[in-house]
């Protein structure tokens, strides 16, 4: 059956915020975190400020996607600018007389949900420790650092006679050609993002629903959800429907002047590159037992659930292929249905852990409409992620040492916009990344992103090789990527920004 627009509710893409539904186009990325210093001058400031919307993102990526078409490579300029404020700079503006039993975590801060996340301690944190100061952020984004720069001068500057001072600056940028997309271990993020119901103008959705797939999704294997999920005012999933197709309630904000914006979720995660390398290279080489060859290629595709390339396991378990890599039509056509046991992508897989799709908690049998049930209930933790890398490559002097440099910095500003930081950012990192019970008993915390107390956690799941089940080894692993820093943020909508 045909998808029907009719059905899907109309976006305000013209006054919610580009980077939330979109993505604002970016090669960098310099995230500007602020202090309000003078309320009267800072509400003048935002009556005149320029934001760019997602109707503007929109019309940049189609301009765009129209150059490379006709062959073109080059960058084109594609300006961003988008604001996202804490509670306590909500509170500096006079706008949180709501009742925040609904959004406690935003209204507590990252820090007070660091036990529950299995965070370092905020004191230890490398950039924004908690101090009441942090009222918002700048999202500036551009083709080039110097476009970058040009943002800054002609809308934020000067800061002092705009109510505003400067904090802290995170700089991040595209990793260079051909590892663009990738984050710095390698391989390509943000690859499986949810497609969103709506239409931006008649008979046009936001996510079209392209040759091959089902009418539920837009790519192969890309679900389309509802818009409530990522931003307020609109229908969300339905938790305990029978399939993720359902229509779920309205995300009913807080306040009236949260409509068609979102929380926004920020984390400084530093990468320790050269010492995953080593330790992917010496966990294949324990495990490599006869019959079921290992390499680091293929032990490090476990950890992810995906190769390098962007190819999913479970479609290519044992040796990379390319016509699953990013890109094509069906790096996202598969399910976990075929692969209930983890023989091809072992459970505590980092594509498996954060996005367990039509999984089944403790249960490798379960019949058609449990896994169904299963989908929609994950498909209301879902986030729209907008992250970017940060810091330098690695040097051929760390690869041949094995240790990362203490002068060079690099990872990953995690970003994502969601409607409930408890169940979405938090629930996906406590409940699945860090509990080594999910999805099934034993299988060990995400690798990637999984928080931990200990100093090293267990694998379950090596040798995708072997048919048999007992052949599946444990390995045990130290965490190779560290939170250094992070805020919980809300990104109105450009007019309510205006009204405040």
């Amino acid at each position: 059956m045909a998808r029907d627009l009719t059905l899907e509710p109309q976006l305000a893409v013209d006054d919610i915020q580009g980077d939330i539904l979109v993505g604002l186009l970016k090669q960098h990325e310099h995230l500007m975190f602020f202090q309000i210093v003078d309320k009267q001058r800072f509400r003048n400031f935002l009556q005149t400020l320029s934001l760019t919307s997602a109707q503007e993102c929109l019309a940049q990526r189609a301009f765009v996607d129209k150059k490379k078409a006709e062959g073109s490579s080059r960058l084109f300029p594609a300006p961003g600018l988008n604001l996202a404020f804490t509670f306590e700079g909500l509170s500096e503006l006079g706008a949180t007389n709501f009742d925040t039993t609904s959004v406690q975590a935003f209204a507590n801060g990252m820090d007070k949900s660091q036990q529950a996340l299995n965070d370092v301690p905020s004191a230890q944190w490398r950039i924004l420790r908690p101090s009441g100061a942090l009222h918002g952020v700048f999202i500036v984004t551009g083709a080039t650092h110097e476009e970058v720069v040009d943002v800054v001068s002609l809308r934020l500057s000067p800061a002092s006679d705009n109510g505003w001072k400067l904090l802290h600056t995170e700089v991040g940028q595209v990793r260079p050609a051909p590892t663009n997309g990738h984050e710095h271990f390698g391989y390509a993020d943000g690859v499986s993002q949810p497609g969103v119901r709506g239409i931006v103008a008649a008979n046009t959705p936001l996510t079209p629903t392209l040759p091959g797939a089902e009418d539920s999704q837009g790519q192969q294997g890309q679900d389309l959800l509802w818009p409530g999920e990522f931003v307020f005012g609109y229908a969300s999933q339905n938790p305990n429907a029978a399939s993720f197709t359902e229509k779920g309630p309205d995300a009913v904000p807080p306040a009236p002047f949260m409509n068609n914006g979102a929380f926004l979720v920020f984390r400084r995660l530093a990468q320790l590159v050269p010492e995953f390398n080593h330790s992917v290279k010496a966990a294949s080489a324990s495990i490599n037992t006869a019959g079921n060859p290992s390499s680091p290629n293929l032990f490090g595709a476990q950890l992810v659930g995906r190769w390098k390339s962007g190819a999913p396991l479970i479609n290519a378990p044992t040796a990379d292929d390319l016509d699953f890599a990013e890109d094509t039509a069906v790096t996202n056509a598969f399910e976990f249905g075929d692969d209930r046991t983890g023989l091809k992508c072992p459970f505590a897989a980092h594509i498996r852990k954060a996005y367990p799709r039509d999984d089944v908690l403790g249960n490798t049998t379960p019949t058609d409409t449990e896994s169904d049930k299963a989908e929609a209930f994950t498909q209301t933790h879902r986030m729209l992620r907008r992250g970017i890398a940060f810091g330098p490559e690695l040097t051929e002097q760390e690869a041949l040492s094995g240790h990362s440099s203490d002068d060079k910095k690099r990872g990953l500003l995690f970003k994502c916009y969601v409607t409930s930081i408890e169940d979405q950012f938090e629930f996906v990192q406590k409940t699945w990344c860090n509990n080594q019970n999910f999805v099934q008993p034993e299988s060990g915390i995400d690798p990637i992103i999984g928080q931990s107390p200990n100093p090293t956690n267990p694998f379950l799941g090596a040798v995708p090789a072997s048919k048999n089940i007992a052949d599946k080894q444990t390995v045990d692993l130290r965490s190779f990527v560290h939170l250094e820093g992070g805020a919980y943020f809300f990104a109105p909508s450009i007019s309510a920004i205006k009204s405040l």
